[in-house]
């Protein structure tokens, strides 16, 4: 079956107006909202745009003036004709339950994940006011009982807290793509067309927000922007490399509590992060991103480390003229193989060690024409897989993965890209591993600062056609040592683990450079 025979679109217009920023009881909000609320996402859209995709039958006489009341049952005949595989619905007020069965696969619709379903609740608002770190939206597919319908697809981004408009409109965009996702999951028999095998729960009825809050909201917003300025102007992040001495099976255990030693630091204006490393017994080579905190540029050190205790000096040993970090080093066939981030470039490059660490050649690249961040390579099912987010396509949000039956390729999009969209558990964060016949995944924790904490996914399937996967363990920063606001890397070198962990401290000399990224960023 083609994807096209199988996405029937038909718009259940049965919204009480086509206003779509809807009277949500406040004069305030939606004096706000017409003024401050600028979704480039979010526009009119002629009903007549919104008919059947592919099928042949003109359905011109049923999509017309269907409101909230019952339809005839000569139009429920038409619609049935149409034999649809799934419909959108995108208005405010329940559908007759008459309609939901009609299409194959039911009728789907986007909500909030937070708990509302009430048209008086506008989009993506709660989180913003509530200073939630994380928005959640979900795609179901509808019941007729009230209650939650089946989640279709499902999504969690950072919540822009200084911005309403910002925050609603990284959501639309985020879910654009799903329902053409979920058909393809339909094709490769992923999705049940049965709604009776999940629970459902009572939804909570949030009202739109009165003037009084609203008056609170723009405080609060007011508030947060100005505690971000200060933090940008006065907090400088510290990174540092750690080297812990057991397997990396061992953090699935949440009682595992490591002996952590740290890399010397040189200078205050040094970050050291994203390591990765070789060992062969008692010496272990780690490569890692030294980051100049006056100039911004990352570039790739290696140092040696001698019986978990003697550390040499660092050199530099990949330098270009973009920003270079998250060496991912790994072996094949008999040769050491090193994919830095080099997102400013505009693609995936590899290079292999002539003379490990310090000699490396380029060999080609992966992928180009991408922003790649922090590209991971690993074999799984005598594939090669390669697994990303993307800077110009949802950040630290949106996971993208790649297959090849060969490391030169060619490399083959997953048709499910961005298989997962979740701040929380997307963003690769070190070596992929496998333990007791299961594969696991070191992803980020993004949602509340930039490399937050480490979550191990455990892979449940990785086919070309299928992705899912569960977080099983979190590992997060350790409160006994000088790191403690973040942890965003976790690499095996053996019988070691290599993480790279967070402070925060005030840098003077970075004064003048905080002032100057402070202000690029608050005019974003």
């Amino acid at each position: 079956m083609k994807l096209g025979t199988l996405v029937q679109i038909i718009r259940f217009d049965n919204s009480s107006n086509n206003d779509p920023e809807a009277d949500h009881g406040s004069v305030l909000f939606n004096t706000y909202s017409k003024i401050c609320v600028r979704s480039r996402q979010k526009q009119l859209v002629p009903v007549d745009s919104l008919y059947s995709i592919s099928s042949t039958s003109n359905s011109d006489d049923i999509i017309e003036n269907m409101g909230i009341e019952q339809i005839g049952p000569s139009k429920v005949t038409k619609l049935r004709e149409l034999n649809l595989d799934f419909a959108l619905d995108f208005g405010a007020s329940p559908l007759p339950e008459n309609l939901l069965t009609i299409p194959r696969f039911g009728v789907w619709s986007f909500r909030n994940d937070d708990g509302t379903r009430n048209h008086a609740s506008p989009d993506c608002f709660w989180q913003v006011y509530n200073g939630d770190h994380v928005t959640g939206i979900v795609l179901e597919r509808l019941t007729g009982t009230g209650d939650w319908g089946t989640r279709m697809w499902q999504g969690y981004l950072k919540t822009i807290r200084g911005s309403y408009s910002k925050n609603l409109d990284q959501a639309l965009s985020a879910c654009v793509s799903w329902p053409a996702q979920t058909c393809i999951r339909i094709r490769n028999g992923g999705v049940e067309s049965s709604t009776a095998d999940r629970g459902v729960a009572r939804p909570r009825f949030y009202r739109g927000p009165s003037n009084l809050q609203m008056l609170v909201f723009l405080v609060k917003t007011l508030k947060r922007r100005i505690e971000t300025f200060y933090r940008l102007l006065f907090r400088y992040t510290s990174w540092n490399v750690g080297i812990v001495q057991a397997p990396i099976s061992a953090f699935l255990t949440s009682s595992f509590k490591p002996t952590i030693r740290w890399l010397p630091q040189s200078r205050k204006g040094h970050i050291q992060a994203d390591p990765f490393g070789r060992s062969d017994g008692h010496r272990m080579t780690v490569l890692f991103e030294r980051l100049d905190y006056l100039h911004r540029k990352g570039m790739i050190c290696a140092v040696e480390v001698e019986d978990y205790a003697s550390f040499g000096e660092p050199k530099v040993v990949m330098e270009l003229p973009v920003h270079m970090s998250y060496p991912f080093l790994f072996e094949h066939a008999g040769e050491t193989y090193c994919v830095p981030e080099t997102n400013q470039a505009r693609e995936i490059p590899i290079y292999r060690a002539l003379e490990f660490p310090n000699r490396w050649i380029k060999v080609g690249h992966l992928l180009d024409n991408v922003r790649a961040i922090d590209a991971t390579v690993f074999q799984h099912d005598n594939r090669w897989w390669l697994t990303f987010t993307d800077r110009e396509k949802g950040g630290d949000a949106n996971l993208y993965v790649w297959h090849a039956s060969d490391l030169w390729g060619p490399w083959e999009a997953h048709p499910l890209n961005p298989v997962k969209t979740d701040i929380r558990s997307a963003r690769p964060g070190g070596t992929p591993f496998e333990y007791e016949g299961q594969l696991y995944r070191p992803a980020q924790d993004c949602s509340k600062t930039g490399g937050g904490k480490i979550v191990l996914n455990r892979v449940e399937r990785l086919t070309p056609t299928e992705f899912q996967e569960e977080p099983v363990a979190i590992v997060a920063p350790y409160a006994d040592t000088p790191y403690q606001n973040g942890l965003h890397t976790l690499s095996a070198a053996g019988d070691f683990t290599l993480i790279d962990a967070k402070r925060f401290r005030f840098f003077p000399s970075g004064l003048l450079t905080n002032i100057v990224r402070g202000l690029r960023k608050l005019k974003r």
